[in-house]
């Protein structure tokens, strides 16, 4: 690995590492209150701006310098042809499900709060992540995503493979779907959940952690097989902003893995923090090609149909879902 891209990996791992101080450190009462609003018109809550201004203010003292994009700030163009996408917490609903704390007589809960940074651990839901990807003319060329609860890591630098902790990782060529651990995105109507009936039935084993940037993590490392939000015509928006998936997208480029929307077309790579993909990512093509054939086994004037008459599928030719561009709001679930 080149100098510059080792640089570029150390100083995206290190601003993780000062979001997960911050996030380790915040008042837990507080985690879930809305401060404000976001770049993309959604709620923006206490532990989203304590990772975000962590995130920031790592990143505009970092060399190289780079240009950023965050859900929370938008596009801050810095002159550079470096952009770094980031999320500095996905899953933020997994984040603020802590316990609910009963206050001893001898201590508040801004003291307690500090306990679980001393003893080396967080409570609640533990799967939750910091996320950045880094463009450079249109491509991705490193990522790097970390389970901010557990603090594992996940780099990648374009041709260079895929590490977890420093340790080389790589998908598993799994190409059935029996063989296949699947995560999913929660349906959110009846017919989403009849789109996944062959896959749930048919997968080795289902997952639904709330975390869309981690499971694509996992796939990257053998630890998953596939991710699929079958939410294909969602009037509330349920997809994934390229915030979401950018850092993940650089591990699985590494790892010959396929990332897609619902209609298996490459996802994009762009600055466009109001779109939203329905993802299916798989660790092979080939089992790619099979979740892609199960999901579309419906015909989508059917599930428009049962969604109250959304817009579906004209044809059998036609295989492009609707759009997905909801109102703004914000999805704590990924």
């Amino acid at each position: 690995m080149s100098d510059s891209h080792l640089q570029l990996i150390e100083n995206l791992v290190a601003c993780g590492q000062r979001v997960r101080e911050a996030v380790v450190r915040a008042e837990y009462h507080r985690l879930a209150e809305v401060v404000g609003l976001g770049a993309d018109g959604a709620d923006t809550t206490h532990i989203d701006k304590l990772a975000e201004d962590a995130a920031l203010a790592f990143l505009e003292s970092a060399e190289p310098r780079m240009n950023i994009l965050s859900e929370e700030v938008g596009f801050l163009d810095r002159g550079s042809a470096l952009t770094a996408i980031v999320d500095p917490i996905d899953a933020t609903n997994n984040a603020v499900a802590v316990p609910n704390f009963v206050p001893r007589p001898d201590a508040s809960l801004a003291e307690l709060a500090e306990t679980p940074l001393r003893e080396g651990h967080v409570f609640g839901f533990p799967y939750y992540a910091f996320s950045v990807g880094v463009v450079e003319d249109g491509q991705l060329i490193a990522g790097c995503v970390m389970n901010l609860p557990t603090g594992e890591v996940f780099t990648a630098a374009r041709g260079h493979g895929v590490d977890l902790d420093g340790v080389p990782v790589r998908a598993r060529q799994v190409t059935t779907l029996r063989e296949a651990r699947v995560a999913l995105i929660r349906p959110e109507t009846d017919a989403a959940w009849r789109t996944l009936r062959a896959i749930t039935v048919g997968a080795r084993r289902i997952r639904v952690t709330g975390c869309s940037a981690l499971d694509l993590a996992l796939i990257a490392c053998g630890t998953l097989e596939a991710l699929i939000n079958p939410n294909r015509i969602s009037p509330g928006g349920w997809g994934e902003k390229i915030v979401d998936y950018a850092g993940a997208l650089a591990l699985l480029n590494e790892t010959g893995s396929v990332l897609t929307g619902f209609d298996g077309v490459p996802v994009p790579v762009d600055f466009d923090l109001s779109r939203r993909t329905p993802l299916v990512a798989a660790a092979t093509p080939e089992l790619h090609d099979v979740l892609i054939e199960a999901l579309h086994a419906e015909s989508w004037d059917d599930v428009a149909r049962d969604e109250g008459g959304g817009q579906g599928r004209s044809s059998n030719e036609d295989r492009t879902p609707p759009p997905c561009h909801p109102e703004p709001q914000k999805d704590l679930s990924s």
